[in-house]
């Protein structure tokens, strides 16, 4: 470029190399993620879930766990993997892209993650989806930047890397603009990563494509009413925020314990694992008895579901709060592999059901989605991505009100505590 070059000149020429860029390899990233995710979603929830659910008896689904944390186990131990997180490595990568992420351990994790799900461990696909997007997108990047005849194709790891992981979770959540903007915001606890904006919305709008292309995409939430505004209902958002706030640190610090008894199995860790998967089962099979299901098997959507449908009385709904919050907890302290997004959406629609049957709202359910947002903000450290995804997931653009105003109030109760440790 001459030095002499009109500054609109040059504006033009950037905008056009991010463009391109964008084009050239956000898009084919965002389908290849869109397919792989696809998947990904096929073998844990239909080849082995779904197949468990129907062949096996209450009691054997809630033994599962101990299979598949133990499994979980033998995979790390086996291919020397000394760190459980997918989400984070992500952030921590974005933060480090010298170091990146270890490509050797792909497959290997997505082994571990799928033995930790596939079996009903409390953990949802997000966690995994974000990581191998931004695994495969790493890959892709890495290739091209390594061949000089590929020069338009060159570009930076880390924002191809948080592109892909949006893509992933648009993908997996079935919401192109969640997923976007969970991929962004996620580095930062005050900020967005910038750089990878664009990116990341065309790569999560193509997976999304081709995800839907090739997969059923039902809604996350099976809700059918229209919410119109209500000042009273946005009053009430403020005591949820709270709850959720508090909640998120009562989550948190069960995580660091459960993380805390883990090391003493740093001899015989493959023990740790034994006991986590028997605290897992003990739960299930504890709510089964208790209010007729094992409400804390798995992600815990179905669960969520019926939450947001009134299906519980109030004593029910502060058991599944408490067993699905002390659950995820033990699932991730004590080294299981997936995501916390999805379970943390269980818990906050436990406690939201609970201030919907407090609170009255003008629309049965409502705080049973704001409670979704609100913990999952709570807990993520996010002010935007988890009042959008009630929003985007439940087809009420309204519910972003009370949603921002609820996640608003437990992001400033939360004082920056996150799940994310790598979040700068």
């Amino acid at each position: 470029m001459p030095k002499n070059s009109p500054p609109l000149f040059k504006l033009l020429q950037g905008n056009f190399g991010t463009a391109s860029h964008a084009v050239l390899v956000s898009m084919p990233v965002g389908i290849i993620v869109g397919a792989a995710i696809a998947g990904y979603d096929y073998l844990v929830n239909v080849l082995l879930w779904d197949n468990f659910t129907r062949n096996c008896s209450p009691i054997i689904l809630c033994a599962l766990p101990i299979v598949g944390m133990m499994l979980t186990g033998i995979i790390l131990r086996t291919f020397k993997i000394k760190s459980s997180a997918m989400a984070d490595e992500v952030v921590k990568a974005y933060h480090d892209p010298k170091k990146g992420l270890d490509l050797r351990h792909t497959l290997p994790k997505a082994a571990a993650s799928l033995a930790t799900m596939g079996f009903g461990a409390s953990a949802g696909m997000e966690g995994a989806s974000k990581w191998l997007g931004a695994a495969i997108a790493t890959g892709m990047q890495r290739f091209f930047n390594r061949l000089k005849i590929l020069n338009t194709l060159h570009g930076k790891i880390e924002v191809t890397m948080l592109a892909g992981a949006a893509a992933g979770i648009s993908a997996i959540f079935r919401a192109p603009l969640t997923g976007a903007i969970m991929g962004v915001e996620s580095p930062y606890k005050k900020g967005l990563a910038h750089d990878a904006l664009i990116h990341a919305l065309i790569a999560s709008a193509m997976s999304y494509a081709t995800f839907v292309f090739l997969r059923n995409a039902t809604p996350y939430f099976l809700i059918s009413f229209r919410y119109q505004l209500n000042l009273r209902d946005l009053i009430f958002c403020v005591p949820v925020g709270i709850l959720a706030g508090l909640s998120s640190h009562l989550f948190l610090g069960c995580l660091q314990s459960f993380k805390n008894i883990s090391q003493k199995f740093d001899r015989q860790p493959l023990a740790g694992y034994l006991v986590g998967g028997i605290l897992l089962s003990g739960l299930a099979i504890a709510m089964f008895f208790l209010i007729g299901e094992p409400a804390t098997l798995q992600a815990g959507l179905p669960i969520a579901n019926r939450l947001m449908l009134g299906q519980y009385a109030l004593l029910s709904c502060l058991l599944i709060f408490g067993a699905k919050l002390l659950a995820t907890a033990i699932t991730f302290g004590m080294g299981g592999v997936g995501g916390l997004f999805l379970p943390s959406a269980t818990i906050g629609a436990a406690l939201g059901a609970n201030c919907d049957l407090l609170f009255m709202p003008s629309q049965p359910g409502l705080f049973t989605l704001v409670g979704i947002a609100a913990f999952t903000g709570a807990s993520y450290n996010s002010l935007l991505f988890s009042a959008v995804f009630i929003a985007e997931a439940s087809g009420n653009p309204a519910l972003v009100v009370p949603g921002l105003i609820a996640s608003s109030i437990a992001y400033l109760v939360g004082a920056g505590v996150s799940n994310s440790p790598s979040q700068k």
